[in-house]
């Protein structure tokens, strides 16, 4: 008996459910509308720079500004070209040097015209205690065109002036991990 006044409340429970629940009307119209726009991240540079690389071996004096260079052909191809909906460039540091930096991503062309300029500062640190930088910049119409040009990435280390130089024997490291993530329109 109580089996069965068990199942007959079931059945009256599952009844009332679906005389009571509801359905929106469903618009399948609406999936022309989704446009995908699909994401690729690449890595752009990565450093650890010690107090030697801010030393001149052989005057044994601070050097002002440090540069490295690497070559983007992928930014300007046809597909990126056409389809590059907006790129997001990520830098992030790690400072333990006690000393602050200026720090230029130039990106040029081939006949070394800027094409577009980010710029960091980051804040001098402590070898038990660095500082963290995350720096993020959209790029998005109307300068993601001239970005879209450049083919050489130019990183641009700038030591401001200090009564306290780096020494070779300086503790601590400057580290740079990037990122650009790019976002396309199919």
């Amino acid at each position: 008996m109580k089996t069965l006044n068990f199942v007959v409340y079931c059945l009256l429970f599952f009844c009332v459910m679906l005389v009571t629940s509801c359905v929106s009307d469903t618009d399948f119209e609406q999936a022309e509308d989704i446009l995908p726009t699909p994401t690729f991240e690449s890595s752009l540079i990565f450093s650890n720079l010690t107090a030697s690389n801010f030393v001149d071996s052989e005057t044994q004096q601070e050097v002002v500004v440090l540069t490295d260079t690497t070559r983007l052909e992928y930014i300007n191809s046809d597909f990126f070209v056409d389809q590059l909906l907006k790129t997001n460039l990520t830098f992030q540091f790690t400072n333990s040097l006690d000393r602050n930096f200026n720090i230029d991503f130039e990106f040029v062309n081939d006949a070394d015209e800027l094409k577009y300029l980010a710029q960091v500062q980051v804040p001098s640190g402590q070898i038990d205690n660095p500082v963290f930088v995350e720096a993020n910049f959209l790029i998005e119409e109307p300068e993601l065109s001239t970005f879209e040009d450049a083919t050489t990435l130019i990183y641009k280390i700038t030591l401001p002036p200090t009564t306290a130089p780096i020494e070779a024997e300086t503790q601590g490291l400057l580290k740079l991990e990037s990122k650009a993530t790019f976002y396309f329109e199919l």
